[in-house]
């Protein structure tokens, strides 16, 4: 059992083990007026041997090392004994002060030292011992020591943790206390500190809630949530309305900061036409404003350049390898390959079944032979993947293909890519930011075809750039709509087109067999209203009846998607029960109240190009070190090591949300539908969780939930300035 809230003073004897990177050590520790060290352990950085410090912690029984202290925060001080503070003068902190002079110093002066160091420095000149330089050094040091020693104390007081605390000090120094006193929302450029942070230490430091700093730093919080939300704007009127309702501060404060936001360039504005409605101003983060204006500028440059290769007598092309590969086109096709043959930037939108992998291959046979550098790329790896699989020629991930490090972009307008064709699946997936470091690496003269199924989700990242290059009918675009016949016998095929076209599901065709011996459906759906019976009914069919039926490997093979995070039926709580049933004992390590276990399916929660993992990748942990917490996971391009601070990088993904689900395909797949899920019961998910299903799709809910989505087609308007940005170029509407 550990013993918390705990207080040591003391000098650090000897560091036994350091971590550079993460500030976590092994030493022992003397505490004051004792005479054997105690082992301590715990995030400590920029300290040194022999230096004086409070600790705050508890005390661990370790199976193999026994009785330890835990630390959970440090701060230096001042040593009160004589014989403390000849250890601190003679630490690695006072160059040049060694242990005899230190001990000449406290012989003069005695326990006042450090009061006499502190009111009457020029006192050290009575020290023999200590020379002209030395002086100097020392009170140098002394200075700075008192002034982290006040920061700190002065940032714990005014509620900032430990932990953040070291950062601010780090990058403001003694300065720390006048900027936070000042304007405490500067904290927000310290990387893990926003605004709500920064608010509670200005409320704490007594700021007026309608203190301009904190309505410049609230309309900036909010357009940042708004992103999050997927809008790369907002407007006007109601970012002023919302943030004065959410954040209780004056209208008028607020269009005075918004003003001066615009004035400085931290934000911009443009006034656009919605439709039938009228005018709209919206304001735009920078870095949203620019991207979409490049992406505008960079379509626009490619249309209008002439292409490397020009293809002629595209009917004699098609109806050449038509023969060639013993396939007949249907009239949709037939004008996608016309397309991409006659036009230097193309789109090609369909549902599942209609045959956007065979016109992506139709097209690699007629190109290929004539164009010698293609490129085939998709936002996540288990899409590329795909595509590699199902035409034969090698795919990238986007960022890949970009050479992503954790410096940026190694391809760009200036390094641009030197494919002649590229070709992008999974187009729907892909934010504003991503397209606009894409475009920017594209060569004028290269060909572009945008391959996606624009009923899918939009993007988790901000914008919605396939529907807006779409809906500003400036670029070709090819809509497949006919299910072949293959396709047209699967369920899941038939029925994600009626959920695409607001029709209701035939549940008749999709109940239990009663005969085992009878052809088993890919489609199947299962009434529960109780939602601790749904997740018992997912874990029987994850665990046993799938798994038996079908065939499939429990782990790898089958998918658990669901609306949302939270709730009985949430990702979280699914993740839980699914790793107690299927990976209960396994040797694992705790991180913010959830076990990773050597074992357990994960997925990679953000870009981390060093690494080369990136948002999405699914993965099995292989290894695991409880002491240092450490991970090796096990991804389709090898072995990854994660360290205790990386740990955030990684979540469970037995069970994962419909969003996080986009580009990637499941043999099986199953979805809990139910009206707890109100708010994110829309068609367009539906669709999406549908059609990752290869094999098997279950969802099991109520049918009141499947009609929910099914007749929720508006599903939430984001709000973007692409569409305004092509059609301030000129680039005149197709249709």
């Amino acid at each position: 059992m550990a013993e918390d809230n705990v207080n040591l003073v003391g000098t650090l004897e000897k560091i036994l083990y350091s971590n550079l990177e993460n500030g976590f050590l092994i030493a022992t520790f003397l505490v004051e007026n004792t005479t054997k060290p105690i082992t301590v352990k715990g995030i400590v950085f920029n300290t040194h041997e022999r230096e004086t410090l409070l600790l705050k912690g508890c005390w661990e029984n370790h199976k193999v090392y026994g009785r330890q202290f835990s630390i959970r925060e440090f701060m230096p001080v001042e040593p009160t004994s004589e014989e403390g503070m000849v250890r601190y003068l003679s630490s690695k902190v006072f160059k040049g002060i060694g242990e005899k002079t230190a001990q000449h110093i406290v012989n003069k002066f005695g326990k006042n030292t450090f009061k006499i160091i502190d009111i009457s420095p020029e006192s050290l000149s009575k020290v023999k011992a200590v020379g002209k330089k030395q002086r100097k050094s020392l009170l140098a040091a002394w200075d700075e020591q008192r002034g982290l020693r006040d920061v700190m104390t002065f940032l714990r007081g005014v509620g900032i943790s430990h932990a953040y605390a070291q950062r601010i000090f780090a990058k403001n120094g003694l300065n720390s206390i006048p900027l936070i006193k000042t304007n405490p929302y500067k904290l927000t450029d310290i990387e893990g500190i926003g605004f709500l942070t920064a608010d509670g230490i200005a409320r704490n430091l007594g700021f007026d809630k309608n203190s301009p700093h904190r309505a410049v730093a609230g309309l900036l919080y909010m357009l940042e949530q708004q992103a999050l939300n997927g809008h790369t704007c907002f407007t006007r009127q109601a970012l002023l309305e919302k943030t004065a309702q959410e954040l209780d501060i004056k209208l008028e404060i607020l269009e005075s900061s918004t003003q001066q936001l615009l004035d400085d360039s931290l934000l911009y504005s443009e006034k656009f036409q919605f439709m039938n409605a009228d005018e709209e101003e919206l304001i735009f983060r920078p870095r949203f404003y620019k991207a979409e204006q490049r992406i505008a500028e960079n379509i626009y440059r490619i249309l209008n350049s002439d292409a490397y290769t020009v293809f002629e007598g595209e009917s004699s092309l098609i109806e050449e390898q038509q023969r060639k590969v013993g396939l007949q086109l249907d009239p949709a096709q037939k004008e996608a390959v016309e397309a991409a043959l006659k036009h230097k930037v193309l789109i090609i939108t369909g549902g599942p079944g209609t045959g956007k992998t065979t016109i992506v291959r139709f097209m690699l046979g007629i190109m290929r032979p004539r164009i010698p550098s293609i490129g085939l790329a998709a936002p996540t790896g288990r899409a590329a993947k795909r595509i590699t699989e199902t035409t034969g020629s090698v795919a990238y991930t986007i960022h890949r293909l970009l050479e992503a490090s954790n410096i940026g972009f190694q391809r760009d307008r200036e390094n641009p890519l030197e494919q002649e064709l590229l070709i992008l699946d999974e187009t729907s997936m892909i934010d504003t930011l991503l397209m606009d470091n894409f475009l920017e690496a594209v060569p004028s003269v290269s060909r572009l075809i945008l391959v996606g199924d624009v009923d899918q989700l939009p993007s988790v990242g901000a914008g919605s750039v396939l529907l807006d290059l779409i809906e500003s009918g400036t670029i070709p675009v090819v809509r497949l709509d006919h299910i072949f016949r293959q396709a047209a016998d699967s369920f899941i095929t038939v029925n994600a087109h009626q959920v695409r076209r607001g029709k209701a599901l035939n549940f008749s065709a999709l109940g239990h067999k009663k005969d085992v011996n009878q052809e088993l459906l890919d489609f199947y759906f299962i009434k529960e209203s109780n939602s601790e019976k749904i997740v018992e009914k997912i874990l029987l069919m994850s665990t046993e009846r799938i798994p038996q039926r079908f065939e499939l490997d429990p782990m790898m093979d089958i998918q658990v998607l669901t609306p949302m995070h939270r709730g009985v039926t949430g990702s979280i709580n699914l993740n839980r029960k699914l790793q107690e049933r299927m990976n209960p004992d396994a040797k694992g390590l705790e991180h913010r109240e959830q076990w990773f276990r050597i074992g357990d399916k994960v997925m990679q929660q953000q870009n981390d190009y060093e690494k080369q993992v990136f948002n999405g990748d699914l993965g099995r942990i292989v290894n695991c070190d409880s002491k240092t917490k450490e991970l090796h996971v096990k991804f389709e391009h090898g072995i990854v090591q994660y360290q205790s601070k990386e740990l955030d990088q990684l979540s469970l993904a037995y069970a994962i949300t419909v969003h996080k689900s986009q580009g990637s395909e499941y043999s099986a797949v199953i979805m809990p539908m139910t009206t707890h899920h109100y708010m994110m019961l829309q068609r367009n998910l539906l669709y999406t969780a549908i059609t990752r299903g290869k094999q098997l799709v279950v969802l099991i809910g109520t049918e009141v939930a499947i009609s929910k989505a099914v007749e929720n087609e508006c599903s939430m308007q984001r709000f973007t300035g692409l569409q305004h940005q092509l059609s301030e170029l000129g680039l005149t509407p197709l249709y």
